[in-house]
């Protein structure tokens, strides 16, 4: 039996094993904790409009926010899933704009298809280039990885980053997939319009809601997929 409060479903002493004190109830083992959070999130999206392909990435965007509203936000463009079927297995490198993304990215998904996170946002050859260039840092380690032939991108951060990889794909740059989920109040919102129009193969979050943790739980949720 289950509890309702606030909208969400409370757990009771019958329905999970359960470590208590004095004061406290709580559900201590790992996988347990996991997989109940992950049943309640799909039962309550079940009566939201959530396209069933993407339901299995929804879930874990959701529970990654703790925000049954994220689910709403989640498109994808251009074939997206079908694209990421093809070439995630091909294997190569999956450019993160930052350091946390990568962190968030499951390496043990990534070395199962071949692939392997990179970030160059605090190489000193970034940092020169920001600076001779008058520009970001994130701008500049787009470059680095439209150089190094980089063909797969995630943002959870920088909307100028994002900017900056469209301007390379209006240049003719190839690009095979993009996780497109820059936070912020300047640029996210615009920078994820201009991604859903240019084309190319995308998830993306809509308005200034994203995140590193957000944009990791999607490609980790990819990654599982295929």
């Amino acid at each position: 039996m289950q509890r309702y409060c606030g909208g969400y479903f409370l757990p009771t002493k019958g329905d999970i094993s359960v470590v208590s004190s004095a004061k406290t109830v709580y559900e201590k083992e790992p996988g347990a904790i996991e997989e109940r959070s992950f049943r309640l999130i799909r039962d309550t999206l079940s009566c939201y409009a959530v396209d069933k392909e993407l339901m299995d990435i929804a879930v874990r965007v959701v529970h990654a926010g703790a925000d049954f509203a994220l689910a709403n936000l989640l498109e994808a463009h251009n074939n997206a899933l079908e694209a990421a079927r093809t070439v995630f297995p091909a294997g190569g490198e999956i450019f993160c704009d930052v350091e946390m993304l990568k962190a968030g990215v499951s390496r043990t998904e990534c070395a199962r298809l071949g692939l392997e996170t990179v970030c160059f946002i605090r190489g000193e050859e970034t940092a020169r280039r920001a600076a001779g260039g008058g520009i970001t840092r994130a701008m500049a380690s787009v470059d680095a990885a439209v150089e190094r032939g980089v063909r797969i991108f995630a943002f959870g951060n920088a909307p100028t980053a994002l900017f900056r990889l469209l301007e390379h794909i209006e240049g003719g740059v190839p690009v095979d997939f993009v996780c497109g989920m820059p936070v912020g109040f300047v640029g996210a919102a615009d920078s994820k319009e201009a991604l859903a129009a240019s084309g190319v193969p995308s998830l993306l979050l809509r308005g200034p809601r994203g995140g590193s943790s957000l944009c990791a739980a999607c490609m980790n949720a990819l990654l599982r997929l295929v």
